[in-house]
C-alpha cells in the first residue's frame, strides 16, 4: 500500500512538471506580451486526399490588429493534423486571413493557432466545427476568433 502512495505521488509529481500551467485550448489572458516562439513551419494540407473543403476569411481581433504583418501565420487543424493554413493578405484597412481547410468527416472540432510574428508568439484556441456549408465571409464568431480575452 505504501508503495501504491508513493507511485501515485511520483506520478501526479512527474504530471505537474510537465505542465505549462496553461490551458492551452482557452484564449490567452490579456496581457499582451513579447515571446520566444519562432515562425513555424506549417505546411498546407493535400487537398486531394480529402472529400470535403471549408473556406474562410479570418480577422484577426481587434487586440491584435496591430500587431498583425505579413510574416504571421494561421493554421486549422484537425485531431492534430495541419488542415489549412493562410498568411494574411491587407484588403483596404483590413488584415484577412483566407483559409482553406480539408477534411473527411463533417462535425468534427477545428483549432485554430495564430503565430504573430512581432509578438513572438503562437496563440491556440479550440475555433468551430467543421462544415463545408459555411459561408466564407461573415460576422460570427468563426470569422473574428478570439485568441485573447
Amino acid at each position: 500500500m505504501k508503495k501504491s502512495i508513493i507511485a501515485l505521488a511520483a506520478l501526479a509529481l512527474v504530471a505537474w512538471g510537465c505542465s505549462s500551467g496553461e490551458d492551452e485550448s482557452q484564449p490567452q489572458s490579456a496581457e499582451i506580451s513579447i515571446g520566444t516562439d519562432v515562425r513555424p513551419d506549417w505546411q498546407g494540407p493535400n487537398f486531394d486526399l480529402y472529400e470535403q473543403i471549408m473556406k474562410v476569411e479570418v480577422q484577426i481581433q481587434d487586440t491584435l490588429t496591430q500587431y498583425v504583418s505579413e510574416a504571421d501565420l494561421l493554421c486549422a487543424t484537425i485531431n492534430g493534423e495541419v488542415r489549412g493554413v493562410a498568411a494574411p493578405r491587407k484588403v483596404e484597412d483590413k488584415w484577412l486571413f483566407p483559409m482553406t481547410i480539408a477534411s473527411n468527416d463533417a462535425d468534427v472540432a477545428v483549432s485554430l493557432s495564430y503565430y504573430c510574428d512581432q509578438l513572438h508568439r503562437i496563440y491556440t484556441i479550440q475555433w468551430t466545427t467543421f462544415d463545408a456549408s459555411v459561408a466564407p465571409t461573415g460576422t460570427n464568431g468563426i470569422y473574428k476568433p478570439v485568441f485573447i480575452k
